[in-house]
């Protein structure tokens, strides 16, 4: 079962109603399933609500779609990294308490949508049923990201039942209609992130990600950080893709 509650919003309130943007302050579900294109993502777009909804009680299956093999600085292939980054994806799961994790080992950076890669995913829908799906954001420039989505929507055909979608934020940001306070999750946030060495130590993107945490929290006046999702439902879901699939031929 999937319940979200919603923040008292006070004099911020004509604000986030103008944005159409709800802040809660808690969710739960009895299972969810995690779309992550790269071994971190799970971590850097919805930490703080993986932290609240393991803490609830929900059974967690994430599944990572690329190895991380170009994870480095010159974005070449390394097959060490392959399971240095799946030892770090592990111990952050720990930290969030992630029941299940699954990685498909898919080539980092060349992603490419396919009948098979959303048949894994209607497969994993149609046996977990999870009451929550947390995927990329439309607004994601990476091409592993939107490759991940275009399976989604693939998965996703002819897909009757009623299913809780949320789209969260890593390298793109765009429309909300959620925000997610995560304050009382944001030091395990911040200890999972840490768990992934190899990459923070090229780039700061656990500081971006808890940059744009605290922007998001300051912008709607709720707490001191928040995830930022966008909330739809299996058949918005697919509407929504072939609007941005039309306006963004380039990037879907």
């Amino acid at each position: 079962m999937f319940w979200q509650k919603e923040e008292n919003r006070g004099s911020w309130a004509a604000y986030t109603d103008v944005m159409k943007i709800h802040p809660i302050s808690r969710v739960t579900a009895d299972k969810v399933l995690v779309l992550a294109p790269h071994p971190d993502d799970d971590v850097l777009g919805c930490g703080g609500l993986l932290a609240e909804l393991s803490e609830a009680g929900a059974k967690i299956k994430v599944v990572y779609f690329t190895d991380g093999s170009r994870g480095n600085r010159e974005a070449k292939f390394s097959e060490n990294l392959i399971a240095q980054r799946e030892e770090e994806s592990v111990e952050a799961g720990k930290v969030l308490k992630i029941s299940e994790q699954k990685f498909l080992r898919l080539p980092h950076n060349s992603l490419k949508s396919s009948i098979e890669l959303a048949a894994i995913i209607r497969k994993e829908i149609e046996f977990d049923k999870p009451d929550l799906i947390l995927a990329p954001s439309f607004e994601e420039p990476h091409p592993d990201h939107l490759a991940v989505l275009e399976a989604l929507n693939l998965g996703l055909k002819n897909y009757s039942e009623g299913l809780n979608i949320w789209l969260y934020e890593v390298f793109g940001t765009g429309r909300l209609n959620r925000l997610f306070i995560i304050d009382d999750f944001v030091e395990v946030k911040t200890e999972a992130l840490k768990c992934h060495k190899s990459q923070y130590k090229i780039k700061k993107y656990d500081e971006a990600i808890l940059s744009l945490n605290k922007f998001r929290a300051l912008s709607a006046g709720i707490g001191n950080y928040a995830e930022g999702y966008y909330s739809t439902g299996p058949r918005t879901f697919q509407k929504l893709f072939e609007f941005y699939q039309r306006h963004h031929e380039s990037r879907i």
